[in-house]
């Protein structure tokens, strides 16, 4: 049976993922007004003993630390909330990342172009680099633990392997702690993590086995291995990939680690940071090995009378982690590319192409670029910019640049390739959709604004004379603020939330959970909904209003009108505070505020928190009153009355 509640604190909503070392949820934050998702993560060592239970313990809690102070430097880190035990598991509470994973972009959407893939490697390499800076190894770099975050579609790396290994924790023959596992997922860990020997480069070459399976969909199990060399056949199934990233990909997985300060060029790269050089340069320095490196459990030669043992693997010499660099920082050692005239004899196919100069005739167009150009014939003076036509500043001239954009539409795509150098004929390809895709989306913005405009225009007169529904409140006045009959200034009676029980308005229209005994009132009219419920010391109050409102609203106008709403209701009281409003995940907006109540000569401060929430032709608010000084006690039990609220926009207010 799922359990409900974790920690007296975190509602579980949903399993996320389960494994042999505990189970993974999705969990609402219940001691906080926004129910703010979290995703909590239960973990079981692998023995009950508890001398390795303190050790796992100890283990937990240093783990933990890491893992908060990775989260708070780096936000392409899940943030760590909260760690703690409970009746012999462990739990880590971490930040909920709205995404999809790598596994699922590619399942729905199929394998990524080259450009996408080239951005994700270089932003998880950066994360990496930051990672390993301090100490700190991954293990489990895979698909299904790199989210692409909804909000601004930045890859994020999750679930790091160290506090599962800390799970894994027994004592051996000497009576020393050791772990009893082997942290990674087969296929897409490398030999030296396999014989439990992981290194910085295990990282690297898991990341890079990652980065093939988006460029081919295929996971490391379904692509075939060469026994003469132990690399890693995948080139057949990404024939448009460029030959520096497939030669910075085949090195990253190459066999040996390529921990020694000077590396072979047959070695995997050492460093997050010489990935990185590699990736932006534009010729990748790799050979391909000629000598076939040795592969674990692999049957030696007959006279051998055994097996290949793993060779040792260690971290950087002193055991010095890579130096961090962030993102943008410039890196020596990387030599600008030189032009490569068309016709030069050369052994490397991956250097620039194009240049040569605008009007340059002696340079050979490829048949497959020529065409008419829209970028260059929509947004001509700034298209002109980055493709370095310079003759195409002339749009910037009145009336003489008028037959501009026509010129360059039709030219426009031989002169960018004379004009500037480019990596490949997809990277040229690629460029001008990009211009073309600005300018439709410039042009449209344009159109958007005129049509927006006109219909503003058409409308404000009638608006001038009409009262605006954005600032307009509930037509009923405000319910009776509570109020409190003892004498003692400024103490309120305990208020108390018993037993909840559902109630349902009479049309369908809306339900929610009250706490029994607290006395209802309804003051609806035939426009408005306005029901409301006191506790027996009329200290407290639960209100739902609901209107009709004829247009949409967005976010703004709803905001506007909910604080409206708070003055008129606290109109005859003092000192009114409001915090900033806050968007919940249902697209409602809350807004917590206080003020203080002098009715019957107390001077007490009542908490409020107010909610709007705009479905169909249908405005609804639901406010939650209790005394200040017993908010603290009282929000779990309030948390569960506002969850339970659910409006049903499709029933009329009245019968």
């Amino acid at each position: 049976m799922l359990q409900s509640i974790i920690n007296n604190r975190y509602k579980i909503v949903k399993v996320l993922g389960e494994g042999g070392f505990g189970k993974t949820f999705l969990a609402e934050d219940t001691h906080l007004p926004s129910g703010r998702f979290c995703v909590i993560k239960q973990l079981k060592p692998v023995t009950n003993n508890p001398q390795i239970y303190k050790m796992v313990q100890d283990r937990f809690g240093r783990e933990a630390a890491i893992l908060e102070d990775l989260g708070n430097s780096n936000n392409r880190i899940p943030k760590l909330y909260a760690y703690f035990s409970e009746q012999d598991n462990f739990y880590l509470v971490q930040e909920y990342i709205e995404g999809k994973t790598l596994t699922n972009k590619v399942q729905t959407e199929g394998v990524m172009n080259e450009s996408a893939v080239r951005e994700i490697l270089k932003s998880l390499l950066y994360v990496l680099n930051f990672v390993h800076s301090r100490h700190i190894i991954h293990r489990d770099i895979k698909p299904d633990n790199i989210i692409l975050r909804n909000s601004d579609n930045i890859p994020v790396l999750i679930d790091f392997g160290a506090v599962r290994e800390s799970m894994g924790t027994v004592v051996n023959s000497q009576g020393n702690p050791t772990s009893s596992i082997v942290i990674g997922t087969p296929g897409f860990m490398p030999p030296e993590q396999a014989a439990g020997r992981p290194v910085y480069s295990s990282d690297l070459y898991s990341l890079a086995l990652t980065m093939i399976y988006l460029l081919t969909g295929k996971m490391p199990h379904e692509l075939e291995t060469d026994f003469r060399t132990g690399s890693i056949i995948w080139h057949q199934y990404a024939m448009n990939v460029s030959p520096n990233l497939r030669m910075v990909l085949d090195r990253a997985i190459a066999y040996n680690p390529g921990v020694s300060l000077a590396p072979s060029q047959e070695a995997r790269y050492a460093t997050a940071r010489e990935m990185i050089d590699a990736l932006q340069s534009p010729v990748a320095n790799y050979v391909t090995p000629t000598v076939p490196s040795p592969q674990y459990n692999t049957p030696a030669s007959p006279n051998s009378g055994g097996y290949h043992s793993p060779p040792p693997t260690v971290v950087n010499s002193g055991g010095n982690p890579p130096q961090y660099i962030s993102p943008g920082t410039p890196t020596r050692g990387i030599n600008p590319p030189q032009y490569i005239s068309p016709g030069t004899s050369t052994n490397s196919d991956s250097m620039w192409i194009g240049g040569g100069g605008t009007f340059n005739t002696s340079v050979p167009i490829p048949p497959e670029i020529q065409g008419w150009n829209w970028g260059a014939f929509l947004i001509s003076p700034l298209w002109c910019l980055t493709n370095q036509v310079w003759i195409g500043l002339i749009s910037w001239i009145p009336y003489l640049g008028l037959p501009m954009p026509f010129i360059l539409g039709a030219k426009g795509n031989v002169w960018a390739w004379r004009s500037r150098q480019w990596r490949s004929i997809q990277d040229f390809k690629a460029h001008q959709r990009a211009w073309a895709k600005a300018a439709i989306i410039i042009y449209s913005s344009f159109a958007a604004l005129f049509v927006l405009l006109a219909f503003i225009g058409a409308n404000l007169p009638e608006e001038e004379n009409s009262s605006d529904t954005t600032n307009s409140t509930p037509s009923q006045s405000a319910p009776p603020t509570p109020s409190n009959p003892t004498t003692e200034p400024g103490i309120f009676e305990e208020v108390e939330i018993s037993n909840l029980e559902t109630y349902t308005y009479k049309t369908g229209l809306f339900s929610i959970d009250i706490p029994q005994g607290w006395t209802v009132k309804d003051n609806s009219t035939s426009d408005e909904v306005i029901i409301y419920w006191l506790d027996d010391t009329e200290n407290a109050l639960v209100q739902v209003n609901v209107f009709i409102v004829e247009r949409e609203l967005d976010q703004e106008q709803l905001t506007t009108m909910l604080k409206n709403f708070i003055n008129k209701f606290a109109a005859s009281q003092t000192n009114l505070t409001m915090n900033q409003p806050v968007r919940q995940s249902d697209g409602s907006v809350r807004i917590t505020w206080s003020y203080t109540n002098q009715t019957q000569g107390v001077s007490g401060r009542l908490t409020v928190n107010s909610f709007i929430k705009h479905q169909s032709n249908k405005v609804s608010i639901d406010s939650y009153v209790v005394p200040s000084e017993q908010y603290q006690k009282l929000l779990p039990a309030i948390n569960q009355v506002i969850s339970s609220y659910k409006l049903n926009a499709s029933a009329p207010l009245n019968l």
